[in-house]
């Protein structure tokens, strides 16, 4: 009962947290366009270096 009770306080601090988060318009690690251009770009630079190696 004890460990319920802890459990629903936990569950309501990260509601509180995620409201806030929401609500302040903040969304701390989102990737922006830039972020997934530098990743297909690493990618395909890793693609292609991999493959030059491997001939």
């Amino acid at each position: 009962m004890e460990n319920d009770t802890a459990w629903q306080n936990e569950l309501a601090r990260r509601a509180r947290i995620y409201e806030d988060i929401e609500a302040g318009g903040r969304f701390e690690g989102t990737m922006s366009a830039l972020d997934y251009a530098s990743v297909a770009a690493l990618t395909l630079v890793l693609v292609v270096a991999f493959g030059f190696w491997g001939a």
